[in-house]
C-alpha cells in the first residue's frame, strides 16, 4: 500500500519537475532522478493543469513529502536550509516526548501500580478488629437481655 503511494507520488513529482524552471532541476542529482523514474508507477497518469499555481494542485501527502525533501535538500539556500533544520529538530524531540509519555511498554504500568495501592487503602480500612466475648460475658449478657437491661442500665 505505501510503496503504491510513493510510486504514484513519484509521477507526480516527475510531473511537477518537467515543468519546473530547467536550472532548477538541474542542481537536483541525476541520481534521484532516476530513482523517482525507477520507483515511479507505470499506469498512474498525473492530471495537473500547469496553467494554475502549484498550491491549486491537489497534491498527495507523499508528493508534498517529496517536494518538501528537494526542496530542503538542493534548492533552498543555507540560512533557510539551517531554519528547516531547526523545525524538523524541534519537530523530532516533540514527538520523542510524546513517545516518551505515551510509552506502549508503560501504558499500563501506572494504573497497575494504582490498583495495588488501592487495594491496600481499601485493606486498610476494611480491617475490623473482632474480639470473641468469653463465655461468662454471653451468659450475663442473655440473662440481662431476658429483663431487658443492657449494661449501661443502673439496677
Amino acid at each position: 500500500m505505501r510503496e503504491a503511494e510513493y510510486s504514484e507520488a513519484a509521477v507526480e513529482v516527475l510531473d511537477i519537475l518537467n515543468h519546473t524552471n530547467k536550472e532548477d532541476v538541474a542542481r537536483i542529482p541525476q541520481s534521484f532522478i532516476k530513482f523517482l523514474t525507477d520507483i515511479s508507477s507505470k499506469s498512474y497518469k498525473s492530471k495537473f493543469n500547469h496553467e494554475q499555481p502549484i498550491n491549486g494542485f491537489n497534491l498527495r501527502k507523499q508528493t508534498k513529502e517529496l517536494l518538501g525533501f528537494i526542496y530542503i535538500t538542493w534548492w533552498c539556500n543555507k540560512e533557510e536550509h539551517e531554519k528547516y533544520k531547526n523545525i524538523i529538530h524541534e519537530n523530532n524531540m516533540k514527538k520523542e516526548k510524546i513517545n516518551e509519555t505515551y510509552n506502549v511498554n508503560d501504558i499500563f504500568k501506572n494504573k497497575k501500580e494504582n490498583k495495588i495501592i488501592q487495594n491496600e487503602n481499601v485493606m486498610e480500612k476494611n480491617i475490623v478488629e473482632y474480639k470473641k466475648e468469653n463465655i461468662f460475658k454471653k451468659f450475663l449478657n442473655k440473662i440481662l437481655s431476658f429483663f431487658s437491661i443492657t449494661k449501661g442500665d443502673k439496677i
